[in-house]
């Protein structure tokens, strides 16, 4: 490995590092090597989400200069410390290019739309920003090369659907709203209300349409551990609990979101964590989340 290689590896894991994200426990479970490798995607996905958040710049143009700036580092000009890694990781690993301009285009499209007509127009968008990064992933973790790609797409969706209804407070407050329009109406939940974060009558319906669809991608993205690698399947594991704990704490008070953000403690993503990596014993969704009424 070269100076400047050895450099941006080095760069990738401080960046991610700081980031201080919890996602990043669940990277000790790979080899070394892989490890580097998760640092340099996660790296290169975080600053894609970064620029589309920076207030006060370009953020549209901004993201097309990154754009601009992975296509040049494919050809081996690198404008950006972070993409040397990265590039290494794509050829090492030989994790498709589309993936990645698939991501920094579903980001590019929070500049310009803050509403889902129908689900069919939101699962296209939580492919881009959660499935293509998933499916950048499983080369890195190792997959059998005739992998269930549809189940594979299923564990993203269920995970941004997660974080779509963990967020609803949170987009609120921005304007946003990522529950499709035709939910809304079909139980009688206006904009306003959601935006207000006011629990009309029909809300707790609508979130428990919404947690059946997530449970309904959980129990498919359950497919793919078979065709993962023992390192895959652990970190699979790690991933893919926390973000059902997480749907689980959801549906245990639901309107909780219109209030707050609701997130797992770090001490329980630890302890999971710990119990996942000493026990050996798979995610499993096995029974459809229950919902508590409200009294």
């Amino acid at each position: 490995m070269n100076d400047r290689l050895a450099a941006s590896y080095a760069e990738c894991r401080r960046l991610s590092r700081q980031s201080g994200s919890n996602f990043l426990l669940s990277f000790w479970f790979l080899p070394r090597e892989k490890r580097q490798a998760m640092f340099a995607l996660y790296a290169f996905f975080r600053h894609t989400d970064d620029l589309a958040d920076a207030e006060g710049t370009d953020q549209a143009a901004d993201l097309q200069q990154w754009r601009d700036d992975f296509h040049a580092a494919l050809q081996d000009d690198y404008r950006d410390v972070r993409l040397p890694a990265l590039v290494d990781t794509i050829r090492r690993y030989q994790i498709p290019e589309q993936y990645f301009l698939e991501s920094i285009s579903g980001v590019e499209s929070d500049l310009t739309r803050s509403r889902f007509t129908d689900f069919p127009q939101l699962e296209h968008y939580c492919y881009q920003v959660a499935s293509a990064i998933g499916l950048s992933c499983l080369p890195v973790w190792g997959i059998r090369p005739d992998f269930n790609r549809e189940s594979a797409i299923a564990t993203g969706i269920a995970f941004q659907l997660t974080n779509i209804l963990r967020d609803i407070h949170e987009d609120g407050q921005r304007g946003r709203i990522y529950l499709p329009l035709e939910d809304l109406a079909r139980f009688d939940v206006t904009e306003q209300a959601l935006l207000a974060g006011e629990a009309s009558p029909g809300f707790e319906a609508l979130m428990r349409f919404e947690i059946e669809r997530a449970q309904q991608r959980f129990d498919q993205a359950r497919q793919l551990r078979d065709d993962l690698y023992p390192d895959g399947r652990r970190i699979y594991d790690a991933m893919t609990q926390t973000y059902y704990d997480l749907l689980q704490q959801i549906a245990r008070d639901p309107y909780a979101v219109l209030q707050r953000k609701i997130q797992v403690g770090s001490w329980r993503k630890v302890k999971l964590l710990a119990s996942l990596a000493f026990s050996q014993i798979p995610f499993r969704s096995r029974q459809p989340i229950a919902m508590e009424a409200r009294s």
